[in-house]
């Protein structure tokens, strides 16, 4: 089997996610699509013809073209939904900031 590298790198790639989960690095909701992308990857690896049946079915001439373009979608999916989440956070963080000065403020006027 020559793809026992990817079937491995899949694994352990998988194994350090729930590590991260279980030690409360890693939120469940946002560690869900690498597990879904580590998933995607081992059955990829362990049968490899998928994606070319996968490219005939859609249509696509060059197989790997398919598994880079989705890549790719997958990659700006993250990278917007990472960005929400930041701009989020950064409201938090003025709103906090905002409301610890009130708070400041009152008690040195006490």
């Amino acid at each position: 089997m020559k793809n026992i590298f990817f079937i491995i790198a899949a694994l352990v790639v998988m194994l350090y996610m729930f590590i991260s989960i279980r030690k409360n690095k890693l939120d469940v909701t946002q560690s869900f699509i690498w597990i879904v992308f580590c998933i995607v990857l081992l059955i990829l690896s362990i049968w490899p013809k998928s994606l070319d049946w996968l490219a005939g079915i859609i249509g696509v001439d060059y197989p790997p073209a398919l598994f880079l373009t989705i890549a790719c979608v997958v990659l700006f999916v993250m990278n917007f939904v990472q960005s929400k989440k930041i701009t989020e956070l950064q409201k938090k963080v003025i709103d906090l900031g905002q409301e610890l000065s009130v708070v400041k403020e009152t008690k040195n006027d006490r």
